[in-house]
Protein backbone atom coordinates (compact mmCIF):
# COMPACT_ATOMS: atom_id res chain seq x y z
CA UNK A 1 0.00 0.00 0.00
CA UNK A 2 1.38 3.52 -1.22
CA UNK A 3 2.99 5.54 1.52
CA UNK A 4 0.09 8.50 0.15
CA UNK A 5 -2.88 6.19 1.33
CA UNK A 6 -1.99 5.65 4.89
CA UNK A 7 -0.44 9.14 5.75
CA UNK A 8 -4.40 10.77 6.31
CA UNK A 9 -5.49 7.67 8.57
CA UNK A 10 -1.96 8.52 10.68
CA UNK A 11 -2.68 12.24 10.57
CA UNK A 12 -6.06 11.73 11.49
CA UNK A 13 -5.55 9.56 14.44
CA UNK A 14 -2.83 12.42 15.51
CA UNK A 15 -4.94 15.45 15.29
CA UNK A 16 -8.64 13.47 16.78
CA UNK A 17 -6.35 11.66 19.88
CA UNK A 18 -4.79 15.44 20.69
CA UNK A 19 -8.85 16.67 20.58
CA UNK A 20 -9.95 14.10 23.05
CA UNK A 21 -7.04 14.71 25.09
CA UNK A 22 -7.85 18.55 25.01
CA UNK A 23 -11.37 17.68 25.44
CA UNK A 24 -10.87 15.27 28.35
CA UNK A 25 -8.35 17.87 30.28
CA UNK A 26 -11.44 20.42 30.89
CA UNK A 27 -14.90 19.05 29.05
CA UNK A 28 -16.22 22.52 30.64
CA UNK A 29 -13.98 24.51 29.13
CA UNK A 30 -15.53 26.37 25.53
CA UNK A 31 -12.04 26.69 24.56
CA UNK A 32 -11.67 22.75 24.79
CA UNK A 33 -15.07 22.07 23.52
CA UNK A 34 -14.37 24.04 19.81
CA UNK A 35 -10.76 22.97 19.85
CA UNK A 36 -12.20 19.45 19.90
CA UNK A 37 -15.13 20.27 17.46
CA UNK A 38 -12.15 21.49 14.86
CA UNK A 39 -9.93 18.38 15.36
CA UNK A 40 -13.10 16.54 14.67
CA UNK A 41 -13.73 18.08 11.35
CA UNK A 42 -10.29 17.60 10.19
CA UNK A 43 -10.31 14.36 11.63
CA UNK A 44 -13.48 13.45 9.17
CA UNK A 45 -11.92 15.07 5.90
CA UNK A 46 -8.52 12.70 6.66
CA UNK A 47 -10.69 9.55 7.11
CA UNK A 48 -12.90 10.23 4.43
CA UNK A 49 -9.69 11.02 2.60
CA UNK A 50 -8.31 7.54 2.97
CA UNK A 51 -10.96 5.48 2.60
CA UNK A 52 -11.71 7.02 -0.54
CA UNK A 53 -7.66 6.43 -1.86
CA UNK A 54 -9.09 2.56 -0.78
CA UNK A 55 -12.28 2.97 -2.94
CA UNK A 56 -12.64 0.30 -6.67
CA UNK A 57 -15.11 2.28 -8.42
CA UNK A 58 -15.83 5.99 -9.45
CA UNK A 59 -19.29 5.63 -7.35
CA UNK A 60 -17.82 4.71 -4.16
CA UNK A 61 -14.70 7.71 -4.82
CA UNK A 62 -17.36 9.96 -5.26
CA UNK A 63 -19.50 9.09 -2.27
CA UNK A 64 -16.23 8.93 -0.23
CA UNK A 65 -15.38 12.79 -1.41
CA UNK A 66 -18.34 14.21 -0.46
CA UNK A 67 -18.44 12.74 3.10
CA UNK A 68 -14.75 14.50 2.81
CA UNK A 69 -17.16 17.55 2.63
CA UNK A 70 -18.58 16.44 6.23
CA UNK A 71 -15.52 17.70 7.69
CA UNK A 72 -13.96 20.41 5.69
CA UNK A 73 -17.45 22.77 5.85
CA UNK A 74 -16.58 22.92 9.19
CA UNK A 75 -12.92 23.53 9.93
CA UNK A 76 -12.92 27.20 8.98
CA UNK A 77 -15.99 28.32 11.43
CA UNK A 78 -14.86 26.32 14.29
CA UNK A 79 -10.89 27.59 13.90
CA UNK A 80 -12.73 30.79 13.82
CA UNK A 81 -14.40 29.97 16.68
CA UNK A 82 -11.81 29.36 18.64
CA UNK A 83 -9.95 31.87 17.41
CA UNK A 84 -12.52 34.44 19.02
CA UNK A 85 -12.68 31.98 22.42
CA UNK A 86 -8.63 32.02 22.51
CA UNK A 87 -8.29 35.69 21.97
CA UNK A 88 -11.26 36.92 24.27
CA UNK A 89 -12.95 38.38 21.06
CA UNK A 90 -16.72 39.15 21.91
CA UNK A 91 -17.71 41.17 19.32
CA UNK A 92 -17.95 39.28 16.33
CA UNK A 93 -20.68 37.17 17.55
CA UNK A 94 -22.50 37.74 14.22
CA UNK A 95 -19.95 36.52 11.69
CA UNK A 96 -19.67 34.01 13.80
CA UNK A 97 -23.59 32.86 13.64
CA UNK A 98 -23.39 33.58 10.00
CA UNK A 99 -19.87 31.29 9.92
CA UNK A 100 -22.27 28.14 11.35
CA UNK A 101 -25.09 29.07 9.01
CA UNK A 102 -22.96 28.61 5.86
CA UNK A 103 -21.35 25.81 6.87
CA UNK A 104 -24.62 23.45 7.11
CA UNK A 105 -25.63 25.40 4.36
CA UNK A 106 -22.65 24.22 1.84
CA UNK A 107 -22.58 20.84 4.22
CA UNK A 108 -26.20 20.20 2.28
CA UNK A 109 -25.33 21.60 -1.44
CA UNK A 110 -21.86 19.89 -1.30
CA UNK A 111 -24.63 16.28 -1.69
CA UNK A 112 -25.66 17.43 -4.96
CA UNK A 113 -24.12 17.82 -8.40
CA UNK A 114 -23.91 22.02 -8.62
CA UNK A 115 -21.08 21.66 -5.70
CA UNK A 116 -18.65 18.29 -7.19
CA UNK A 117 -19.72 16.07 -9.98
CA UNK A 118 -17.38 13.94 -12.06
CA UNK A 119 -13.71 12.68 -11.46
CA UNK A 120 -10.14 13.95 -12.34
CA UNK A 121 -7.62 11.60 -12.49
CA UNK A 122 -3.94 13.23 -12.30
CA UNK A 123 -0.92 11.13 -11.44
CA UNK A 124 -1.07 9.61 -8.40
CA UNK A 125 -4.61 9.98 -7.04
CA UNK A 126 -8.08 11.34 -8.11
CA UNK A 127 -10.59 13.88 -7.22
CA UNK A 128 -14.41 14.81 -7.81
CA UNK A 129 -14.67 18.56 -9.92
CA UNK A 130 -15.71 21.69 -8.63
CA UNK A 131 -18.80 23.29 -9.35
CA UNK A 132 -20.62 26.87 -8.97
CA UNK A 133 -21.10 26.16 -5.38
CA UNK A 134 -17.39 25.29 -4.54
CA UNK A 135 -16.14 28.15 -5.92
CA UNK A 136 -18.41 30.22 -3.15
CA UNK A 137 -17.07 27.46 -0.46
CA UNK A 138 -13.73 28.76 -1.11
CA UNK A 139 -14.50 32.48 -0.38
CA UNK A 140 -16.18 31.52 2.42
CA UNK A 141 -13.05 29.05 3.26
CA UNK A 142 -10.34 31.82 2.70
CA UNK A 143 -12.80 34.76 4.31
CA UNK A 144 -13.16 32.65 7.53
CA UNK A 145 -9.18 31.53 7.85
CA UNK A 146 -8.13 35.36 7.13
CA UNK A 147 -10.60 36.34 10.16
CA UNK A 148 -9.30 34.18 12.28
CA UNK A 149 -5.76 35.23 11.35
CA UNK A 150 -6.53 38.65 11.74
CA UNK A 151 -7.91 38.23 15.40
CA UNK A 152 -4.25 36.09 16.68
CA UNK A 153 -2.14 38.44 14.91
CA UNK A 154 -3.90 41.36 17.05
CA UNK A 155 -3.61 38.96 20.25
CA UNK A 156 -0.29 38.88 19.51
CA UNK A 157 0.74 41.97 18.83
CA UNK A 158 -0.45 42.93 22.27
CA UNK A 159 0.15 39.50 24.41
CA UNK A 160 3.50 39.06 26.46
CA UNK A 161 5.38 35.92 27.64
CA UNK A 162 3.43 32.39 26.89
CA UNK A 163 0.38 33.81 25.99
CA UNK A 164 2.42 35.80 23.03
CA UNK A 165 4.36 32.15 22.19
CA UNK A 166 0.59 30.47 22.17
CA UNK A 167 -0.54 32.75 19.76
CA UNK A 168 2.65 32.36 17.33
CA UNK A 169 2.35 28.55 17.11
CA UNK A 170 -1.49 29.27 16.10
CA UNK A 171 -0.51 31.52 13.37
CA UNK A 172 2.03 28.86 12.20
CA UNK A 173 -0.76 26.03 12.38
CA UNK A 174 -3.28 28.54 10.16
CA UNK A 175 -0.44 29.05 7.67
CA UNK A 176 -0.79 25.30 7.74
CA UNK A 177 -4.51 24.77 6.91
CA UNK A 178 -3.87 27.58 4.12
CA UNK A 179 -1.12 25.23 2.65
CA UNK A 180 -2.79 21.98 3.21
CA UNK A 181 -6.33 23.76 1.73
CA UNK A 182 -4.04 22.96 -1.88
CA UNK A 183 -5.86 19.78 -1.38
CA UNK A 184 -8.55 21.66 -3.12
CA UNK A 185 -6.39 22.18 -6.47
CA UNK A 186 -7.40 19.16 -8.22
CA UNK A 187 -10.95 19.58 -7.97
CA UNK A 188 -9.74 22.17 -10.49
CA UNK A 189 -7.90 20.08 -12.54
CA UNK A 190 -4.37 21.36 -10.96
CA UNK A 191 -1.54 18.38 -10.33
CA UNK A 192 -0.18 18.41 -6.75
CA UNK A 193 2.64 16.50 -5.75
CA UNK A 194 2.31 13.60 -3.57
CA UNK A 195 2.07 13.65 0.45
CA UNK A 196 1.01 17.73 -0.05
CA UNK A 197 -1.38 17.78 1.63
CA UNK A 198 -1.79 14.88 3.40
CA UNK A 199 1.64 15.27 4.99
CA UNK A 200 1.26 18.96 6.16
CA UNK A 201 -1.85 17.60 8.81
CA UNK A 202 1.14 15.76 10.67
CA UNK A 203 3.24 18.98 10.40
CA UNK A 204 0.33 20.66 12.06
CA UNK A 205 -0.43 18.55 14.73
CA UNK A 206 3.65 18.26 15.77
CA UNK A 207 3.55 21.69 16.13
CA UNK A 208 0.21 22.06 17.75
CA UNK A 209 1.61 19.19 20.00
CA UNK A 210 5.13 20.68 21.05
CA UNK A 211 3.43 23.69 21.75
CA UNK A 212 1.27 22.10 24.56
CA UNK A 213 3.63 21.07 25.78
CA UNK A 214 6.23 23.83 26.19
CA UNK A 215 4.05 26.26 26.45
CA UNK A 216 1.05 24.44 28.30
CA UNK A 217 -1.34 25.26 25.48
CA UNK A 218 -4.71 24.10 26.82
CA UNK A 219 -3.17 22.89 30.26
CA UNK A 220 -2.70 19.71 28.64
CA UNK A 221 0.76 18.46 30.15
CA UNK A 222 -0.62 16.09 32.86
CA UNK A 223 -3.32 14.26 29.87
CA UNK A 224 0.09 13.95 28.03
CA UNK A 225 2.31 12.66 31.02
CA UNK A 226 -1.17 10.27 31.87
CA UNK A 227 -0.99 9.02 28.21
CA UNK A 228 2.44 8.51 28.22
CA UNK A 229 2.26 6.36 31.34
CA UNK A 230 -0.70 4.26 29.98
CA UNK A 231 0.71 3.12 26.64
CA UNK A 232 4.33 2.31 28.51
CA UNK A 233 1.92 0.26 31.06
CA UNK A 234 -0.13 -1.29 28.06
CA UNK A 235 3.50 -2.13 26.80
CA UNK A 236 4.82 -3.53 29.60
CA UNK A 237 1.94 -5.32 30.78
CA UNK A 238 2.00 -7.47 27.44
CA UNK A 239 5.88 -8.02 27.12
CA UNK A 240 5.53 -11.28 29.92
CA UNK A 241 3.45 -12.85 28.18
CA UNK A 242 5.62 -12.81 25.10
CA UNK A 243 8.72 -13.58 26.91
CA UNK A 244 10.22 -17.08 26.31
CA UNK A 245 11.55 -18.15 29.90
CA UNK A 246 9.97 -18.16 32.98
CA UNK A 247 12.72 -16.13 34.65
CA UNK A 248 12.11 -13.29 31.89
CA UNK A 249 7.94 -12.88 32.50
CA UNK A 250 9.09 -12.84 36.05
CA UNK A 251 11.38 -9.78 35.28
CA UNK A 252 9.37 -8.18 33.23
CA UNK A 253 6.60 -8.67 35.49
CA UNK A 254 8.42 -6.92 38.43
CA UNK A 255 9.52 -4.20 35.78
CA UNK A 256 5.66 -3.85 35.26
CA UNK A 257 5.10 -3.38 39.08
CA UNK A 258 7.80 -0.78 39.42
CA UNK A 259 6.74 1.38 36.27
CA UNK A 260 3.17 1.24 38.11
CA UNK A 261 4.99 3.03 41.04
CA UNK A 262 7.10 5.32 39.22
CA UNK A 263 4.28 6.19 36.85
CA UNK A 264 2.24 6.78 39.74
CA UNK A 265 4.63 9.17 41.61
CA UNK A 266 5.35 11.09 37.93
CA UNK A 267 1.13 11.63 37.13
CA UNK A 268 0.73 12.92 41.05
CA UNK A 269 4.15 15.15 40.58
CA UNK A 270 3.09 16.56 36.89
CA UNK A 271 -0.68 17.57 38.52
CA UNK A 272 0.81 19.08 42.09
CA UNK A 273 3.42 21.15 39.96
CA UNK A 274 -0.24 22.22 37.13
CA UNK A 275 -1.76 23.07 40.26
CA UNK A 276 0.95 25.25 41.40
CA UNK A 277 1.67 26.83 38.24
CA UNK A 278 -2.42 27.52 38.08
CA UNK A 279 -1.76 29.46 41.03
CA UNK A 280 1.48 31.15 40.36
CA UNK A 281 -0.61 32.57 37.08
CA UNK A 282 -3.62 33.86 38.99
CA UNK A 283 -1.28 35.04 41.57
CA UNK A 284 0.40 37.26 38.66
CA UNK A 285 -2.93 38.23 37.05
CA UNK A 286 -4.19 39.73 40.34
CA UNK A 287 -0.95 41.19 40.97
CA UNK A 288 -1.02 42.89 38.08
CA UNK A 289 -4.56 44.15 38.38
CA UNK A 290 -3.56 45.50 41.78
CA UNK A 291 -0.41 47.33 40.13
CA UNK A 292 -3.02 48.88 37.48
CA UNK A 293 -5.36 49.79 40.58
CA UNK A 294 -2.61 50.86 42.66
CA UNK A 295 -1.11 53.13 39.68
CA UNK A 296 -4.77 54.78 39.24
CA UNK A 297 -5.50 55.33 42.98
CA UNK A 298 -1.79 57.35 43.27
CA UNK A 299 -2.26 59.53 40.25
CA UNK A 300 -5.71 60.46 41.63
CA UNK A 301 -4.87 60.74 45.18
CA UNK A 302 -1.73 63.29 43.55
CA UNK A 303 -4.59 64.90 41.57
CA UNK A 304 -7.10 65.21 44.73
CA UNK A 305 -3.55 66.71 47.06
CA UNK A 306 -2.83 69.40 44.50
CA UNK A 307 -6.21 70.28 44.36
CA UNK A 308 -6.81 69.60 48.26
CA UNK A 309 -3.28 72.29 48.58
CA UNK A 310 -5.19 74.94 45.92
CA UNK A 311 -8.00 74.59 47.63
CA UNK A 312 -6.31 75.70 51.13
CA UNK A 313 -4.28 78.53 49.13
CA UNK A 314 -7.33 80.16 47.85
CA UNK A 315 -8.70 79.29 51.43
CA UNK A 316 -6.32 81.03 53.27
CA UNK A 317 -5.85 84.11 51.25
CA UNK A 318 -9.42 84.94 51.78
CA UNK A 319 -8.82 84.21 55.31
CA UNK A 320 -6.09 86.92 55.90
CA UNK A 321 -7.82 89.56 53.97
CA UNK A 322 -10.60 89.96 56.13
CA UNK A 323 -8.24 89.27 59.10
CA UNK A 324 -6.21 92.09 58.44
CA UNK A 325 -8.99 94.41 57.72
CA UNK A 326 -10.21 93.38 61.49
CA UNK A 327 -6.79 94.41 62.85
CA UNK A 328 -6.54 97.71 60.96
CA UNK A 329 -9.85 98.59 62.82
CA UNK A 330 -8.84 97.34 65.93
CA UNK A 331 -5.79 99.28 65.83
CA UNK A 332 -7.71 102.50 64.92
CA UNK A 333 -9.75 101.92 68.15
CA UNK A 334 -7.10 101.52 70.38
CA UNK A 335 -5.97 105.07 68.84
CA UNK A 336 -8.71 107.21 69.28
CA UNK A 337 -9.84 107.20 65.94
CA UNK A 338 -13.24 106.75 66.81
CA UNK A 339 -13.63 108.72 70.14
CA UNK A 340 -12.05 107.98 73.30
CA UNK A 341 -11.78 104.47 74.94
CA UNK A 342 -12.02 103.81 78.33
CA UNK A 343 -9.40 102.46 80.21
CA UNK A 344 -11.74 98.94 80.88
CA UNK A 345 -12.67 99.07 77.01
CA UNK A 346 -8.69 99.40 75.66
CA UNK A 347 -7.91 96.16 77.73
CA UNK A 348 -10.77 93.93 76.27
CA UNK A 349 -9.83 95.46 72.74
CA UNK A 350 -6.45 94.95 73.30
CA UNK A 351 -6.90 90.86 73.79
CA UNK A 352 -8.58 91.10 70.63
CA UNK A 353 -5.61 92.87 68.77
CA UNK A 354 -3.54 89.65 70.31
CA UNK A 355 -5.62 87.02 69.06
CA UNK A 356 -6.27 88.80 66.10
CA UNK A 357 -2.39 88.58 65.78
CA UNK A 358 -1.94 85.22 66.84
CA UNK A 359 -4.41 84.04 64.06
CA UNK A 360 -2.62 85.80 61.28
CA UNK A 361 0.39 84.20 62.33
CA UNK A 362 -1.32 81.16 62.06
CA UNK A 363 -2.90 81.84 58.58
CA UNK A 364 0.01 82.94 57.53
CA UNK A 365 1.98 80.16 58.91
CA UNK A 366 -0.09 77.71 56.84
CA UNK A 367 0.10 79.71 53.48
CA UNK A 368 3.57 79.95 53.11
CA UNK A 369 3.29 75.57 54.35
CA UNK A 370 0.44 75.33 50.90
CA UNK A 371 2.62 77.50 48.62
CA UNK A 372 5.93 74.85 49.38
CA UNK A 373 3.26 72.17 49.14
CA UNK A 374 2.23 73.35 45.32
CA UNK A 375 5.75 74.00 44.52
CA UNK A 376 5.46 77.62 44.84
CA UNK A 377 9.23 79.71 45.64
CA UNK A 378 8.98 81.84 48.46
CA UNK A 379 11.81 81.81 50.39
CA UNK A 380 13.25 84.74 50.23
CA UNK A 381 17.03 83.69 51.39
CA UNK A 382 20.39 85.62 52.92
CA UNK A 383 23.43 85.11 54.50
CA UNK A 384 22.93 84.41 58.14
CA UNK A 385 25.05 83.24 61.33
CA UNK A 386 23.15 80.46 63.03
CA UNK A 387 24.70 81.11 66.13
CA UNK A 388 22.44 84.59 66.16
CA UNK A 389 19.88 83.40 64.99
CA UNK A 390 19.56 80.83 68.18
CA UNK A 391 20.25 83.53 70.54
CA UNK A 392 18.01 85.70 69.26
CA UNK A 393 15.25 82.89 70.01
CA UNK A 394 16.60 82.50 73.70
CA UNK A 395 16.56 85.48 74.30
CA UNK A 396 12.96 85.66 73.49
CA UNK A 397 11.86 82.49 75.31
CA UNK A 398 14.04 82.52 78.39
CA UNK A 399 11.31 84.44 80.11
CA UNK A 400 9.00 81.40 79.49
CA UNK A 401 11.65 79.14 80.50
CA UNK A 402 12.72 81.22 83.81
CA UNK A 403 8.89 81.22 84.73
CA UNK A 404 8.27 77.44 85.01
CA UNK A 405 11.35 77.41 86.76
CA UNK A 406 13.49 75.12 84.13
CA UNK A 407 17.08 76.06 82.83
CA UNK A 408 17.53 77.08 79.23
CA UNK A 409 21.09 76.40 77.67
CA UNK A 410 23.38 77.00 74.41
CA UNK A 411 26.28 75.44 73.35
CA UNK A 412 28.07 76.49 70.92
CA UNK A 413 31.05 75.12 70.20
CA UNK A 414 33.60 77.43 67.72
CA UNK A 415 32.01 80.20 65.06
CA UNK A 416 30.44 78.01 62.32
CA UNK A 417 30.09 79.71 58.23
CA UNK A 418 27.64 82.04 57.74
CA UNK A 419 24.67 79.83 55.33
CA UNK A 420 22.20 81.43 53.15
CA UNK A 421 18.31 80.66 54.86
CA UNK A 422 14.94 82.66 54.64
CA UNK A 423 16.39 83.74 58.08
CA UNK A 424 12.43 84.76 59.48
CA UNK A 425 11.44 80.86 58.46
CA UNK A 426 14.11 79.04 59.59
CA UNK A 427 13.63 81.47 62.80
CA UNK A 428 9.94 80.00 63.35
CA UNK A 429 10.96 76.12 62.73
CA UNK A 430 13.73 76.73 65.33
CA UNK A 431 11.55 78.55 67.74
CA UNK A 432 8.74 75.93 67.44
CA UNK A 433 11.45 73.51 68.31
CA UNK A 434 12.38 75.21 71.14
CA UNK A 435 8.88 76.61 72.41
CA UNK A 436 7.95 72.88 72.52
CA UNK A 437 10.63 71.84 74.97
CA UNK A 438 9.84 74.45 77.37
CA UNK A 439 6.01 73.71 77.21
CA UNK A 440 6.07 70.26 77.97
CA UNK A 441 9.30 70.22 80.45
CA UNK A 442 8.03 70.92 84.13
CA UNK A 443 11.99 69.52 85.83
CA UNK A 444 15.19 69.63 84.32
CA UNK A 445 15.38 71.76 81.59
CA UNK A 446 16.05 72.58 77.58
CA UNK A 447 19.89 72.58 76.03
CA UNK A 448 20.58 73.30 72.60
CA UNK A 449 23.32 72.76 70.49
CA UNK A 450 25.20 73.07 67.50
CA UNK A 451 27.65 71.13 65.69
CA UNK A 452 29.12 71.72 61.82
CA UNK A 453 31.12 69.90 59.49
CA UNK A 454 29.56 69.70 55.71
CA UNK A 455 25.95 70.28 57.30
CA UNK A 456 24.93 72.73 60.28
CA UNK A 457 23.33 70.37 62.83
CA UNK A 458 20.93 71.62 65.94
CA UNK A 459 20.37 69.12 68.74
CA UNK A 460 17.87 70.65 71.16
CA UNK A 461 17.22 68.44 73.95
CA UNK A 462 14.60 68.74 77.13
CA UNK A 463 13.67 66.68 80.30
CA UNK A 464 9.85 66.75 79.64
CA UNK A 465 7.51 64.23 78.96
CA UNK A 466 9.68 62.80 75.93
CA UNK A 467 7.72 60.40 73.39
CA UNK A 468 5.77 57.29 73.06
CA UNK A 469 6.01 55.34 69.94
CA UNK A 470 2.75 55.77 68.72
CA UNK A 471 3.12 59.77 68.93
CA UNK A 472 6.40 59.21 66.40
CA UNK A 473 3.59 57.89 64.03
CA UNK A 474 2.27 61.46 63.53
CA UNK A 475 4.80 63.57 64.96
CA UNK A 476 5.45 65.38 62.04
CA UNK A 477 2.76 64.92 59.86
CA UNK A 478 -0.21 67.35 59.02
CA UNK A 479 -2.93 65.30 61.38
CA UNK A 480 -2.27 67.63 64.06
CA UNK A 481 -2.50 65.32 67.05
CA UNK A 482 -1.17 66.01 70.39
CA UNK A 483 -0.55 62.89 72.86
CA UNK A 484 -2.50 63.06 75.73
CA UNK A 485 0.04 64.38 78.53
CA UNK A 486 1.22 66.53 76.02
CA UNK A 487 -2.43 68.25 76.07
CA UNK A 488 -2.92 67.85 79.89
CA UNK A 489 0.21 70.07 80.20
CA UNK A 490 -0.47 72.92 77.61
CA UNK A 491 -4.31 73.16 77.00
CA UNK A 492 -3.89 75.57 74.59
CA UNK A 493 -1.56 74.11 72.12
CA UNK A 494 -2.53 74.43 68.37
CA UNK A 495 -0.34 70.43 67.86
CA UNK A 496 0.69 71.79 64.15
CA UNK A 497 4.23 73.36 65.10
CA UNK A 498 6.56 70.46 64.28
CA UNK A 499 4.75 69.88 60.99
CA UNK A 500 5.08 73.78 59.61
CA UNK A 501 8.23 73.11 61.21
CA UNK A 502 9.42 70.25 59.16
CA UNK A 503 7.68 71.91 55.80
CA UNK A 504 9.98 74.88 56.36
CA UNK A 505 13.31 72.58 56.97
CA UNK A 506 12.83 70.53 54.21
CA UNK A 507 12.37 73.58 51.88
CA UNK A 508 15.98 74.40 52.48
CA UNK A 509 16.44 70.84 51.57
CA UNK A 510 17.49 70.50 55.43
CA UNK A 511 16.59 67.34 57.52
CA UNK A 512 14.28 66.64 60.59
CA UNK A 513 13.98 63.93 62.73
CA UNK A 514 13.70 63.35 66.76
CA UNK A 515 14.43 60.54 69.26
CA UNK A 516 13.33 59.75 72.80
CA UNK A 517 13.99 56.88 75.36
CA UNK A 518 9.85 56.75 76.38
CA UNK A 519 7.45 58.62 78.30
CA UNK A 520 9.18 60.91 81.36
CA UNK A 521 12.66 60.16 79.86
CA UNK A 522 12.69 63.46 77.84
CA UNK A 523 13.44 63.93 73.55
CA UNK A 524 15.96 64.98 71.11
CA UNK A 525 15.14 66.64 68.62
CA UNK A 526 17.84 67.01 65.36
CA UNK A 527 17.90 69.65 62.71
CA UNK A 528 20.29 69.26 59.67
CA UNK A 529 20.96 71.96 57.34
CA UNK A 530 23.03 72.32 54.29
CA UNK A 531 26.29 74.72 54.47
CA UNK A 532 26.55 75.65 50.44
Amino acid sequence: MPIYIILPLISGMFVLFLGLFVLGKNRRSKVNQIFFLFTFSVAIWLFASFIMFLSKTDEQTIFWDRIVYLGVVFIPTTFYHFSLLFTKIKNQKRLLYLGYFLSFLFLILSRTDYFISDLYKYSWGVHTQARIFHHLFLVFFASYIFLSFSNTRRYYQWAKGVERRQAAYILLVLLIIVLSSFAFLPAYRIDIPPFFSYFLPVISVSILTFAVIKYHLFEIRVILTELLVGVMGIILLVLPFLMPTTTLRVLTTAIFLLFLIFGYYLIKATHEEAKRREKAELVAVQERALRKSAEKLAKEFERLDRAKSQFILATQHHLRTPLSIIKGYVSMILEGSYGKVEEKTKKAVSGIQEAIDRLIKLVNEFLDISQLQVGREILKKEEIQIEQLIKEIIEELRPMARERGIYLKFESPRELPKIKLDRGKIKTAIFSIVDNGIKYTEKGGVEIKLEGNERIKIIVKDTGIGLSSEEFKNLFTGFFERGKEAEKIYTTGRGIGLYIAKNIIEAHQGKIWAESKGKDRGSTFYVELPIK
